[in-house]
């Protein structure tokens, strides 16, 4: 059963608001951001629990979380640096998804690539667009159990 949208919500704060610092708050829809160079990561959860989680963080999101979570200086990351970042993040979000939940459940390593293509929606999926210390933040997770092939 995939996490619902008020949990995530939560996990959401959890990782951001108290663990990093960073206040979020909701937003609308992907605007002109979902076309921009990204990093896009992603986590897997199996076992009695089967879900997947990706986090896409435009170039300017990626470099604000990467200066938090490391302290340093704007403009200073590598490219390595902030995809370690949002890989944290979202291996950070898969933990606590799978903390939620009863049985026996792996969690994948993250996997996290630099994209500069549009980004491509999933539907069947559930979705957050939200505001990370005022940058945007997507997030999109699918219980991979009952998902199309």
């Amino acid at each position: 059963m995939a996490t619902d949208l008020q949990s995530m919500q939560q996990i959401l704060q959890n990782v951001f608001d108290i663990m990093l610092e960073m206040p979020t708050k909701p937003a609308g829809e992907p605007g002109e951001e979902s076309g921009c160079s990204r990093y896009v990561a992603a986590i897997r959860i199996t076992g009695d629990v089967n879900e997947l989680i990706v986090v896409e963080a435009p170039a300017e999101t990626a470099a604000v979380i990467g200066e938090t979570m490391f302290a340093a200086e704007p403009g200073t990351l590598t490219d390595d640096e902030l995809s370690d970042a949002v890989g944290e993040v979202v291996n950070m979000i898969g933990g606590n998804v799978k903390g939620m939940h009863n049985g026996d459940s792996l969690l994948s390593l993250p996997c996290v690539t630099r994209s500069d293509e549009p980004a491509e929606r999933f539907r069947q999926n559930e979705s957050l667009w939200i505001h990370v210390a005022g940058q945007p933040l997507y997030v999109h997770w699918q219980d991979m159990e009952h998902a199309p092939v």
